[in-house]
């Protein structure tokens, strides 16, 4: 395959206003060669030994704006629309992922703290389902498929504190909160990779709430954190039948972490500490269980 892109990105101040345009064009031609033809020379790269090709080709422009208003010292407002892109793949009748992103929100920050509320919708022409070693079943690997019409409005929030100011340590915490309703426009979508379709059903493998908390102690070159993650459970058919779902997760886990120099550091990580089993998935064949409990043990070293 072979790829040209162009972009261009520029930043305008105006008084408290900040505003960031861009456009990007991307013109993208993919090609997939079998070979094969010769079962006594499955190897052969001749021309003869091809048994079948496929290419698509597609044009982009890729228009965006982001918009920053700075009402104090403490607290800006932002917003933005942005066009989404992915693309088709190399197989025949595929359309590109396109999509228009609509996002605003506030920012609080302050020296102990940090807020920020956004709110957002991704409005898709075209959704794109890729085949791979982990989802879909029946399909090959690489391929991709058309979901056309998808909604998806949803909210993020964010916090991060510190708990202990004025201290010779520190207590951060985190906070994250994400909801998303993630359904399909249309009952016309490709059933081979999303199942049978119909306006409204869910998209498959994107939970309604997530969310993240995690609280830390820093002193010194110590430092530990406990942190608590949960993903509701979804949907891995648009049907959403019978053993078509996967089950809510809730998982603990626990991190100690030595400074050694500056630029050296030992960590310890236990994950999902209290072993929490749920499926995880149902593709693509069958129940297939959430990573146990784990235990790592590793250097990180910055240079």
């Amino acid at each position: 395959g072979s790829e040209m892109c162009i972009r261009d990105r520029d930043r305008i101040e105006r008084g408290s206003w900040v505003f960031t345009p861009g456009i990007r064009y991307e013109d993208i031609t993919q090609e997939r060669i079998n070979f094969g033809a010769d079962p006594l020379d499955p190897s052969g790269r001749d021309a003869s030994d091809i048994t079948s090709t496929r290419s698509n080709q597609e044009e982009f422009w890729i228009p965006g704006v982001g918009v920053l208003f700075e009402a104090s010292d403490s607290w800006s407002w932002l917003g933005g629309v942005h066009k989404g892109f992915s693309a088709p793949g190399n197989k025949q009748g595929v359309k590109a992922e396109e999509s228009i992103n609509y996002e605003a929100g506030l920012r609080y920050r302050s020296a102990e703290m940090q807020i920020e509320a956004v709110a957002f919708f991704q409005d898709y022409e075209n959704l794109q389902g890729n085949c791979t070693a982990s989802s879909g079943s029946g399909c090959e690997i690489g391929d991709v498929f058309n979901g056309d019409a998808v909604s998806i409005p949803g909210m993020g929030l964010t916090l991060t504190r510190e708990l202990a100011p004025g201290r010779d340590y520190s207590i951060p915490l985190q906070l994250a909160y994400t909801w998303m309703n993630a359904r399909f426009d249309s009952d016309i979508a490709d059933s081979e990779f999303f199942g049978d379709v119909s306006e409204g059903d869910p998209v498959p493998y994107i939970p309604d709430q997530q969310w993240f908390v995690s609280l830390g102690f820093e002193k010194g070159p110590w430092s530990s954190y406990l942190s608590g993650s949960y993903v509701d459970s979804v949907c891995t058919f648009a049907s959403c039948g019978p053993f078509e779902r996967t089950e809510s997760a809730l998982t603990l886990d626990l991190a100690v972490h030595y400074r050694i120099t500056p630029s050296l550091e030992l960590f310890s990580v236990l994950e999902n500490a209290g072993d929490e089993l749920v499926i995880a998935g149902r593709q693509p064949y069958g129940a297939r269980p959430g990573k146990s409990r784990s235990w790592i043990l590793g250097a990180r070293l910055d240079f």
